[in-house]
């Protein structure tokens, strides 16, 4: 596959709970859209196979070719080689949610497209966030050990815009902005 020069692919990285997926939407509604990655975790009732995820059994894993994959909570995530390069034939720049070791993988294979965005947010507004939104406190201290464990309150090193914690028009508009000072 041939992908021109002016491709990006937005990396959007950040704790649990910081607002990924969520901007990967906002972005999406703006015209950026959302490479969807794969999973072997149950489908959630308001969740699209799709939109949201591929939802895949683990022996359906073992034949898909990926970009980089990860177990979480006893679960497969992964994006597949397919996911990137249909995204990129058909759209200039794209958008997808992964963690630190997904983000150096896909910069791996795809150096000049890769743009990592980190979302930057403390322990204790992620707390709050969690509380917010109705986590149970057992599950956010789960999350905060596990962002702590695995460095997720620190933007990856080679991270190439990091977004504070604010409303997200503000940051589909930095994004937006990120990307005409990239010539895109």
């Amino acid at each position: 596959m041939e992908i021109s020069d002016k491709k990006i692919i937005l990396v959007l990285v950040g704790a649990s709970g910081s607002g990924k997926t969520t901007l990967a939407n906002a972005l999406s509604a703006a015209g950026i859209p959302k490479l969807v990655t794969t999973t072997t975790r149950p489908k959630r009732p308001d969740e699209v196979e799709g939109r949201d995820y591929h939802f895949r059994d683990k022996s359906e894993m073992l034949d898909i070719a990926f970009i980089e994959n990860s177990l979480y909570d006893d679960h497969l995530y992964g994006l597949t080689v397919d996911a990137v390069e249909e995204g990129l034939d058909l759209y200039d720049v794209v958008n997808v949610v992964l963690d630190k070791n997904g983000a150096a993988a896909l910069r791996e294979v795809y150096p000049l497209y890769t743009k990592i965005i980190y979302l930057s947010i403390t322990e204790e507004e992620l707390q709050q966030r969690l509380e917010n939104r109705g986590d149970n406190p057992e599950s956010i201290q789960q999350r905060l050990a596990f962002a702590k464990q695995t460095g997720e309150f620190n933007a990856p090193i080679e991270t190439d815009l990091i977004l504070p914690v604010q409303d997200v028009a503000t940051s589909v508009q930095t994004i937006q902005a990120f990307l005409e000072k990239n010539e895109v």
